[in-house]
């Protein structure tokens, strides 16, 4: 009976090659691959993501491997900020704080407005409130500001200030609350409101005092303004006709109230309870001049440097502004504080006689809202951590790539040596031949001699 025995996996852990240098180029090789391996991971597993706030959309990371590598573009690491209704809108100018009342077919979900940090030059004012009241000694203003994009995107924002020598009933600039008190644009701007508030004021209370307190005490006016943005009023280097021309204030609705709390409405109420109000010269001027200026300020405040702003263009102060009121039946002709006081220092503007209350309304550009995004990045893993990443996937790749080239080199050098051995076969079987034909031919001519 004949036994079977399993067979020998003994195997030499070696292979002899007969290559010239093949060691030494071998080792050499991978030592280089080790080292470039080992760059290659460093920037593939030695860094880690991380989330980042950033007030710059266009926030950029720039590494040592971005040389080899394309770099991330501006616009690529951060999130979009989207805003809702109810939220607040600030510009990088910081005058005025502004509220979301109403998106218009929104580009991020269903009722918010995606913002990726682009300049607001489609932005404009759509309409003004006014509000002045003898009996509180406080005057408000309300603008309502439209922003339009894309696909009919339209968002709508509200602003109010009130100025009043009743502190409680005084609401300051944002740019007052966020900034230093002595901020020449706060503070420029806060003495023109007030002088243009007592221009309205005494005018309203010489009025009053001339009724024998039986006149108006409170009202209330509601105006449109050409919507006019910097990307309509300035195209392709031609100033459009609203940029140009002087703004227009086109009173809509007027309301007031006299002294025995009877309420007077004008034409635009269907219901009205006495006869039609009109506002008068006694009135209208000073209202024009604040309104105005809350307009100019808005726009500087939006970045909108159009020609016809008198904060930014002091020559058109004369055809904005009212330099006197008129006399009416219930009030003389008066100077006004707020032209007075801007023409004097309109003289001022690029003159040696000493700085000028326009020179901190200079605009640089179209203003941004001020927002946060997220941003993705990469950050260098600490010391321990990076040396094990860096050696784990340099071992896995090296590994694979060391046995293929192991395996190949084996095949070449087997192949060139089995072609070696059958030349030298063929050789050795060639000179065996010729050696065979010369000994024969050796002994035929031996055989010859003999005989």
């Amino acid at each position: 009976m004949k036994y079977w025995t399993l067979p020998r996996i003994e195997y030499p852990a070696t292979c002899k090659f007969n290559g010239r240098c093949f060691n030494r180029l071998a080792y050499a090789g991978a030592f280089v691959s080790l080292i470039i391996l080992a760059i290659f991971n460093v920037a593939v597993v030695g860094y880690e993501p991380i989330f980042s706030f950033s007030s710059d959309f266009n926030y950029t990371q720039t590494l040592w491997f971005h040389k080899f590598t394309k770099p991330p573009e501006p616009g690529t690491l951060c999130d979009q900020r989207v805003f809702n209704v109810g939220e607040s809108l600030v510009t990088n100018a910081s005058i005025f704080e502004w509220k979301i009342i109403a998106i218009t077919r929104p580009n991020a979900g269903r009722s918010g407005a995606a913002y990726t940090g682009t300049v607001v030059d489609n932005c404009d004012v759509v309409q003004m409130n006014f509000y002045g009241d003898i009996r509180t000694w406080s005057i408000e203003i309300g603008a309502y500001t439209a922003c339009r994009g894309q696909d009919n995107l339209e968002v709508v924002a509200f602003t109010s200030m009130s100025f009043s020598p009743l502190p409680a009933r005084r609401g300051p600039l944002l740019r007052n609350v966020q900034f230093s008190s002595t901020d020449p644009v706060s503070v420029n701007l806060m003495d023109m409101f007030f002088m243009a508030a007592d221009d309205t004021g005494r005018r309203g209370w010489v009025a009053f005092l001339e009724s024998n307190r039986t006149g108006i005490v409170a009202i209330s006016v509601s105006a449109d303004t050409e919507f006019c943005p910097l990307s309509i009023g300035l195209q392709n280097g031609t100033l459009s006709p609203c940029a140009a021309q002087t703004p227009e204030l086109n009173i809509t609705t007027t309301c007031a109230i006299g002294a025995n709390f009877d309420l007077m409405q004008d034409n635009s109420f269907l219901l009205s309870l006495s006869s039609p109000y009109e506002l008068d010269d006694t009135l209208r001027p000073p209202i024009a001049n604040i309104l105005h200026l809350a307009l100019a300020a808005i726009r500087v405040d939006l970045g909108n440097r159009s020609p016809n702003n008198f904060l930014t263009h002091p020559e058109v102060l004369n055809r904005t502004l009212t330099a006197v009121f008129p006399q009416t039946a219930s009030a003389s002709s008066t100077p006004s504080k707020l032209y007075t006081y801007l023409h004097q220092q309109s003289l001022l503007v690029n003159s040696h006689s000493g700085p000028s209350v326009f020179d901190p309304f200079h605009i640089p550009g179209p203003s941004v809202m001020q927002a946060v995004y997220v941003c993705k990045g990469l950050q260098r893993k600490d010391t321990m951590n990076l040396i094990v990443s860096v050696f784990v996937a340099t071992v896995g790749m090296f590994t694979p790539g060391w046995t293929v080239f192991i395996t190949i080199s084996c095949w070449l050098l087997n192949r060139k040596n089995d072609r070696a051995s059958q030349d030298a076969s063929v050789s050795l079987e060639n000179a065996n031949s010729s050696l065979s034909d010369t000994k024969a031919s050796s002994g035929g001519v031996d055989g010859d001699e003999k005989a």
